[in-house]
């Protein structure tokens, strides 16, 4: 039985419309550090704490909207996985991977994308083999680039993060602000493709339901239909 994936590609859609905000928020805020760091003027004490204070609001924010993104992504992944099972019986990974992948060391770096493609491409097949009228709408390309930005996006982050955590020159503060102004222009269009490959899987999965209800219905029908005759 396929189980309803909409309310999560739902919410997967809103927490990646608000990190899209949040990242152009922090773009402004970094590019204001960044020219606060490079003044010839130099800049009061105030303002360093000015800043100091608005970065952290921000990073805080940020930090928060980004597990949630994490979370609400692996459970829209897992659960649209575990239909395209109920239905395609020779998939290549167990449904649990689409939640293990991106935990494993190595693996993370390759397997959700093997999964993601997986789910485009065996869909719209089965979706092609059980409607003669069925047109083609996934396009695997947008896979590519979403885990393209997705791993350079990360791995930005992870520099950006352990650059924060250590930098206490002023040189180093730059130099981390740089690489964060770097991973928030790779996340801005991040947030946009990964929005896009949303909305094209939950369109085409509505289709996957309508399918196996109409089944279900036909089976019930036939049922009714030999209990009459045995009556």
């Amino acid at each position: 039985m396929l189980k309803n994936n909409t309310q999560r590609a739902k919410n997967l859609i809103i927490v990646f419309a608000i990190l899209f905000v949040l990242n152009i928020i922090s773009i402004i805020s970094d590019l204001l550090q960044y020219t606060m760091l490079q003044s010839i003027e130099g800049f009061t004490i105030e303002e360093a704490e000015s800043n100091d204070i608005r970065q952290r609001i921000i990073a805080f924010i940020t930090l928060g909207v980004y597990v949630l993104c994490y979370v609400f992504f692996i459970l829209w992944f897992r659960r649209a996985y575990y239909n395209l099972h109920q239905v395609v019986k020779h998939l290549e990974f167990t449904e649990g991977w689409a939640a293990g992948a991106w935990f494993v060391p190595i693996m993370n770096f390759f397997r959700p994308y093997q999964i993601m493609k997986e789910l485009y491409v065996e869909t719209e097949n089965y979706l092609s083999k059980v409607k003669t009228d069925y047109v083609k709408r996934l396009n695997v390309t947008f896979v590519g680039i979403w885990w393209t930005l997705w791993i350079i996006a990360s791995l930005l982050e992870r520099i950006g993060m352990r650059l924060n955590l250590n930098a206490e020159t002023l040189e180093e503060i730059t130099r981390a602000t740089e690489i964060n102004l770097a991973n928030e222009f790779f996340t801005i269009p991040l947030c946009l493709i990964v929005i896009k490959v949303i909305k094209d899987y939950n369109n085409v999965e509505q289709e996957l339901f309508e399918i196996e209800k109409n089944k279900n219905l036909e089976v019930s029908a036939n049922t009714e239909e030999v209990i009459t005759t045995i009556a």
